[in-house]
């Protein structure tokens, strides 16, 4: 049947090819102005449909983060775009490059809930190099 997925689990553990991290970037399609639409940015080393679903619905406010810091979502629609973090790239480097690029894009809402733009970014060439696909997907 098309679009069947299969999940192995191993002594315990999912065992899969998926990519292990993910960064995402929650966009508002109906911002006032369509380039300043990024709510917010985040990394996972869930599947990132997962991790959507525990923004909006779990229990805990902090994996519920979306749905704590922007309450419109019930009203307002989002869009959510993963992208697999290349194995050997950290995904809190990432998700910190990648805010400071967006906000430096001029790409980041005026209702951004996400992790804050803190301290300046020095990341590798290979670092800097996805996180300018990313931006480039994006824009």
């Amino acid at each position: 049947m098309d679009g069947t997925q299969v999940w192995h689990v191993r002594d315990g553990e999912l065992a899969s090819k998926r990519p292990e991290s993910w960064v995402y970037v929650w966009r508002l399609p109906d911002a006032a102005d369509p380039r300043a639409s990024i709510l917010y940015v985040g990394t996972t080393g869930m599947p990132p449909a997962l991790r959507t679903w525990l923004h909006l619905h779990a229990k805990d406010k902090e994996l519920a983060r979306i749905r704590k810091r922007f309450p419109k979502i019930d009203t307002e629609a989002a869009d959510v775009y993963a992208f697999p973090v290349p194995p050997g790239m950290e995904r809190v480097q990432v998700k910190h490059a990648l805010v400071h690029a967006l906000a430096d894009a001029g790409l980041l809402a005026p209702e951004y809930v996400g992790p804050p733009l803190e301290g300046t970014v020095r990341v590798g060439e290979a670092v800097a190099s996805y996180v300018a696909q990313v931006v480039a997907e994006l824009t």
